[in-house]
């Protein structure tokens, strides 16, 4: 599967390559795929990528890690006990429909213009889809295989480790993929907007100054870094289910 998704990139990187070569799509607007990953390769060598990625990875991981554990928490509060799951269930679900994102001068003028507002705003937006789908997940594993921990005398932790984590895993690991994606669409948006932090600002100043090879250098690079973030998850979400 991943070897048929890497065939189609590469098929459409040397589609656009040869479009912009021969001018079909303008050079100024859209430079060369090959271009766009030779600059990519000098700003990672010449480390002004580095501490870029430093510090946008350090704003996602700090406001996933916030998401999955208070997403996690307050999603298996739900399922334990009905009446919240009742009562919160519905005002989380519209929360999630909500843009929220929208919110951020509110985050800005609490917290100020810092990574502090950033990883706030996507912990935030992240923590809904966690509590939603670690609820449904819970939710949605059969009594019987509870029961069946409980006649085979298992303590509390190993039926929850062993019967009811297995069984939830693969829907709770979907909001964290999810929580995950959010994560960074609103790390770099921000970054973008603010001007502050990590690639986001990189990728506003060069739009700003029509770099269009170093803008499209450091897209590309976010998208790996979405990728080698859903890969990651993929194998924890393996390991759990072991």
């Amino acid at each position: 599967m991943w070897i048929v998704r890497i065939a189609v990139i590469v098929v459409f990187l040397v589609l656009v390559e040869i479009a912009v070569r021969t001018e079909l799509i303008n050079p100024f607007f859209v430079p060369r795929p090959s271009e766009a990953v030779a600059r990519m390769g000098t700003r990672l060598t010449d480390g002004e990528f580095l501490g870029l990625v430093a510090v946008t990875l350090g704003e996602t991981f700090a406001g996933f890690a916030l998401a999955a554990v208070v997403g996690m928490v307050v999603g298996f509060l739900l399922w334990r006990s009905r009446s919240l799951g009742d009562a919160f269930e519905p005002l989380v679900a519209a929360l999630f429909s909500s843009p929220i994102v929208l919110l951020y001068p509110i985050f800005l003028v609490i917290l100020g213009r810092n990574s502090t507002a950033i990883v706030a705003l996507a912990a935030v937006f992240a923590v809904l889809p966690t509590i939603l789908f670690t609820k449904q997940a819970l939710s949605a594993v059969s009594r019987t295989m509870l029961n069946v921990g409980r006649s085979l005398n298992l303590s509390a932790w190993s039926n929850f480790r062993h019967i009811l984590l297995p069984a939830a895993a693969p829907t709770i690991f979907t909001g964290l993929r999810i929580a995950l994606t959010y994560v960074l669409i609103v790390v770099v948006a921000m970054e973008y907007i603010l001007q502050i932090g990590g690639l986001g600002r990189f990728v506003s100043e060069s739009s700003l100054l029509f770099r269009a090879t170093d803008l499209y250098a450091s897209v590309g690079l976010i998208v790996i870094i979405s990728a080698a973030f859903i890969w990651a998850i993929n194998r924890l979400e393996k390991l759990v289910q072991r």
